[in-house]
């Protein structure tokens, strides 16, 4: 059998080991082709040039959306005018690409408070900065290695995790209109990917070492001098996550994604209660892979991608609903399209872009756009003994106008690929007409599940969008 830390091993490998080699695509402009088939009113994909393997990208604060390409290049995309511009990563002769070093594609993408974007390529040491008003490109030697992800502070810092190095850096403005870059190592092995800040204090989600860590950023003259461990989640060396990859604090509540899993998982710092809210079943039996984590400062929404799911999840803080956005898009050589990054609209957080890496396309999901449907539970909390089944009423409201059928399904925490394991559940039905509201019973059997608490997920899908309310499931000893 594989052990944990094996499989962390491996997580990290199949990140870092990608090498990619340049043949085309130069500076220039591209039409625009996009895809927003009247099928899906709530995506729209836009194509790149064929092999770009798209994956670091932001939405910047006029509404572009830049992206970088394996091929050394950093594109453009302006939703307004149909155009795609491109633009290689070079400083004078010195290009970002390296025949005879492993380089892998550039994960990192963030815009500074000077409008200035930042970008890195994860197997090198190099740091770039793109003017977008003149076009060009400096680089700067960050010798821990190159940033995993990247997050910027209003008062012009940028916090960066080095995955290979074990080490959380820090770019700063000094004299001369030059940029300082300092590291500090948070651990050996702990392999960090996702960054939070929060005033004078900033949070690490460790893959390798698959624990959480607080740092007080403390300062002199007006500069990082270094950081000072506050906390440790979980304390001491026990195993409570599996490969956290990045995190987002809010109201006192960490929220996670745990790459090694099918869920966005929630822990109170009060507390310590674990949530752990499964994603949707697949059709194509995957662990879903949930990676990074979006939302903007008090959000009223999450937003995480999939990496084996084919969806885009967003999650409601109010009401604790998860809508699952179908990738309309599927490879030409496989089944599963890999969406392996992703950027909310600065001035909307219910604008989401993402990137696709095996498709060649970044997508644009809206929001706003009404699900036409709705998915309601007459309990949220049902209790299990020995020999007892639980029965849930659920409402399914359709639209009028909708036509096609909606399909229900069920998802649990009791496993870590959201299967159901020994709980069983039936529905009275698990295939509803989507132009009229329907009643469905819903029969919970936990009799061959371990005594604990778990979460189960109920979802209606019309297959463009999946909705999914949560129960609260007790298991008592038998």
């Amino acid at each position: 059998m594989i052990s944990k830390k094996t499989l962390v091993v491996i997580f990290v490998a199949a990140i870092i080991v990608l090498v990619y080699i340049d043949q085309s695509f130069r500076n220039g402009e591209l039409s625009l082709n996009m895809t927003s088939g009247k099928e899906n009113q709530y995506v729209k994909e836009y194509s790149l040039p064929a092999d770009s393997a798209p994956n670091g990208l932001v939405v910047d604060d006029a509404g572009l959306v830049w992206v970088s390409s394996k091929h050394a290049t950093l594109y453009s995309v302006d939703p307004t005018n149909g155009m795609v511009k491109n633009y290689e990563i070079k400083n004078g002769a010195a290009s970002l690409e390296n025949a005879s070093v492993n380089s892998t594609t550039v994960w990192a993408i963030v815009q500074d408070n000077d409008g200035k974007i930042w970008l890195a390529s994860l197997g090198t040491t190099s740091i770039w900065r793109f003017d977008p008003s003149s076009g060009t490109f400096d680089s700067y030697l960050s010798e821990t290695g190159a940033p995993f992800q990247m997050k910027a502070t209003k008062n012009g810092e940028i916090w960066f995790t080095t995955l290979r190095g074990d080490t959380l850096g820090v770019i700063e403005k000094s004299e001369k209109s030059s940029y300082k870059i300092s590291a500090f190592d948070v651990g050996a092995h702990t392999n960090p990917a996702g960054v939070f800040l929060q005033n004078d204090f900033v949070w690490i989600a460790n893959v390798g070492s698959q624990n959480i860590l607080e740092y007080k950023i403390n300062q002199e003259n007006s500069t990082v001098k270094d950081i000072s461990l506050i906390q440790s989640i979980p304390k001491d060396n026990a195993t409570l996550f599996s490969a956290p990859t990045d995190l987002l604090l809010n109201n006192n509540i960490l929220w996670l994604t745990e790459h090694g899993t099918s869920f966005l998982t929630s822990y109170d710092i009060g507390d310590g209660k674990v949530i752990r809210y499964p994603t949707s079943q697949n059709g194509f039996h995957t662990t879903t892979l949930p990676f990074w984590i979006r939302g903007v400062q008090d959000p009223k929404v999450l937003w995480f991608n999939e990496h084996q799911g084919n969806k885009i999840g967003r999650f409601d803080l109010s009401n604790k609903t998860l809508i699952e956005y179908s990738i309309p898009s599927l490879p030409k050589d496989g089944y599963l399209t890999y969406p392996l990054n992703l950027s909310q609209d600065p001035h909307d957080e219910k604008i989401l872009w993402f990137s696709e890496w095996n498709t060649d396309k970044v997508g644009m999901i809206n929001g706003h756009a009404i699900i036409p449907f709705e998915i309601n539970l007459n309990t949220t909390q049902i209790t299990l003994g020995h020999g007892k089944t639980g029965i849930v009423d659920l409402e399914i409201k359709g639209d009028a106008h909708s036509s096609g059928k909606l399909y229900l399904n069920a998802s649990s925490s009791i496993t870590p690929t959201a299967e159901l394991g020994n709980l069983t559940v039936s529905f009275s039905s698990n295939v509803v007409d989507a132009s009229r509201d329907n009643t469905v019973k819903l029969l919970i059997d936990g009799d061959k599940v371990s005594p604990g608490n778990y979460t189960v997920g109920i979802s209606a899908s019309d297959g463009y969008a999946t909705k999914t309310k949560f129960l609260d499931l007790s298991v008592q000893n038998k």
